[in-house]
């Protein structure tokens, strides 16, 4: 419990390394059958829109999503700040293109990618650990094409008691978290790796939709909300912009 405490990203990289395998993951059998089921579900297109779309998955940690994209016919890029989760993205979506890069970091993102690349930047689960949320969702406009489509993950609000759990998390160490996730596990019925991704990472941001809007009309993108039919009920916030001016 003493020392320095982890960085989210030092988190995110343990969790890649040690816990890479659970429900909901390019490890579990249902998730790679249905996988491309969901990513049609929230981006509300067609199986057939995706053949030689090009996707960037921003954030691919070990390339669950990716692994739908190439599924469905993309051509399919990607980046994490883990080196472990890249790893193991390269080797479970073998024609896809990976790279170690901080969302937060624009020069590094422009020496991997061309302005206007992508059709598809598909951001899940990411910005609202960054810190930045805003500044992270405007390096990644530029890459996107006039008239592509950006999809965003984000937490909503959160109960006191994930509150609570957060910041005991907080406490320990790295090693000690997968331990306090192994304890939760058995309480409430979730894999060690969800509660160790709900709990560990220092920066867990809460986004409000309207402050999510303000962005998207700051940046030129359309909003729309969705509601994925797996995700009823959730209080998070899935979101597609079409990218509507330079």
């Amino acid at each position: 419990m003493r020392g320095k405490r982890p960085s989210t990203s030092e988190s995110f990289e343990l969790q890649w390394r040690h816990l890479p395998e659970a429900p909901f993951l390019i490890s579990d059998p249902i998730w790679r059958e249905n996988v491309s089921k969901f990513i049609i579900d929230e981006l509300k297109i067609s199986e057939d829109t995706g053949r030689g779309t090009c996707v960037l998955d921003a954030g691919c940690g070990n390339g669950r999503w990716s692994y739908g994209f190439e599924k469905l016919g993309c051509r399919v890029f990607g980046f994490d700040t883990s080196q472990s989760g890249v790893d193991y993205a390269r080797h479970n979506v073998p024609t896809g293109c990976f790279a170690v890069a901080d969302i937060l970091d624009y020069e590094r993102l422009l020496s991997l990618y061309c302005l206007g690349e992508f059709d598809i930047i598909w951001c899940w689960g990411v910005l609202h650990h960054t810190g930045d949320p805003e500044r992270a969702l405007r390096n990644l406009i530029p890459l996107l094409r006039l008239g592509g489509v950006v999809h965003l993950y984000l937490y909503g609000k959160k109960s006191l008691t994930n509150h609570l759990l957060r910041w005991f998390f907080s406490l320990f160490s790295l090693k000690h978290r997968v331990w306090l996730a192994e304890l939760l596990a058995r309480w409430n019925g979730q894999s060690v790796h969800c509660n160790f991704d709900a709990f560990s990472p220092a920066i867990a941001d809460e986004c409000d939709e309207l402050e999510v809007r303000t962005w998207f009309g700051r940046l030129g993108l359309s909003y729309e909300r969705v509601y994925p039919s797996w995700a009823a009920g959730s209080t998070d916030l899935f979101v597609n912009g079409r990218r509507e001016r330079a």
